[in-house]
């Protein structure tokens, strides 16, 4: 592994990334560090020495832990995917601009069409929310690349929410706009989704009904009173 200069990177570095890696992991739910852990194919024994940056005298003597190299092409792989990512969303989006004005307005008919259909849909709970601000803005973002939705569209399915609240509750961290109004808001409306589409609930989904059985708060983080996320818990 080496930076774009040609200099090899350090033990120190690959251990910094990998760290940020988990942490990024950990706080959207996507993976935990356990399962990173089996996609490097080393044992928890070797990912902890070489973790622990106290564990050599030499900092360099821990390019010879299998986690280095480990962690050095897993990174990499992540680096790739993130690009192809964006990459193809520069695409979708050069796409859509450069469609058929009549295609265009057929498109945000039947995404209109699709929201009164999802609004549509009964017997959802108003007052319990089962999902994580990062989950549902997660849900948002992928909701917003169907053909013809907008974010004007999405509000209005939301009960006419503003676009100042909805642009806050995408740019939150963790759990800190769990007063938005947003956040009930949007739970309901991708649980009808759900529902509607014949969806079964996530096992992340119901990992938070049990770890949360009257779910997730409301109320709005007080000053000094932080969220932190502990294992696949918010915790305050």
């Amino acid at each position: 592994p080496r930076l774009k200069s040609g200099k090899r990177k350090s033990p120190n570095m690959i251990r910094n990334e990998l760290q940020k890696y988990i942490d990024e992991c950990k706080s959207n739910k996507t993976m935990t560090q356990g399962r990173i852990i089996e996609r490097m194919g080393v044992n928890n024994n070797t990912f902890r020495r070489f973790m622990n940056p106290k564990t050599y005298k030499d900092q360099w003597s821990a390019t010879q832990n299998g986690t280095y190299w480990a962690a050095a092409r897993l990174l990499e792989e992540v680096k790739y995917e993130k690009e192809k990512s964006k990459k193809s969303g520069i695409k979708r989006k050069a796409s859509t601009n450069n469609e058929n004005p009549a295609k265009k307005t057929k498109h945000r008919a039947e995404a209109t069409i699709l929201i009164h259909r999802i609004n549509a849909v009964q017997g959802v709970p108003e007052n319990i929310v089962y999902d994580t601000c990062p989950q549902l803005v997660t849900k948002i973002k992928d909701f917003l690349q169907r053909d013809g939705m907008m974010k004007v569209t999405l509000s209005d399915g939301l009960g006419g929410v503003n676009a100042s609240s909805l642009n806050s509750f995408l740019a939150g961290k963790g759990q800190d706009q769990c007063g938005n109004k947003v956040y009930p808001l949007a739970y309901v409306f991708f649980e009808k989704l759900r529902i509607l589409e014949g969806k079964t609930k996530t096992s992340a989904r119901l990992k938070n009904e049990v770890e949360r059985p009257y779910g997730f708060s409301l109320k709005k983080e007080r000053a000094g009173n932080k969220w932190f996320l502990i294992g696949s818990r918010f915790l305050s």
